[in-house]
């Protein structure tokens, strides 16, 4: 029981240190930066001005989510070190 109580703690506690955590993914081509919390929670997305100058909505769109992506896949990474595996989804 004692151990268990530890783990509970132990998972709290850096439950708590992720939520408090930043992490940031980027689009390949630099245009798209995505901000969201080690618990995968998206807090900003930022564009480049120059995105708009190209008038491409698909490359906008494409960039949008691989910032996304690479911003969950770096809340995963911080959670396994934090905390072990775990699965994170950017909500």
């Amino acid at each position: 029981m004692e151990n268990a109580q530890r783990l509970e703690d132990r998972m709290r506690q850096g439950q708590a240190e992720l939520e408090k955590s930043v992490v940031t993914g980027r689009s390949q081509d630099g245009t798209v930066v995505a901000v969201a919390t080690g618990l995968g929670r998206l807090q900003a997305v930022r564009v480049d001005p120059r995105i708009y100058e190209q008038r491409d909505v698909a490359s906008l769109q494409r960039a949008i989510m691989e910032a996304m992506r690479a911003a969950g896949e770096n809340a995963a990474a911080l959670a396994a070190e934090k905390m072990g595996p775990v699965e994170i989804n950017l909500h």
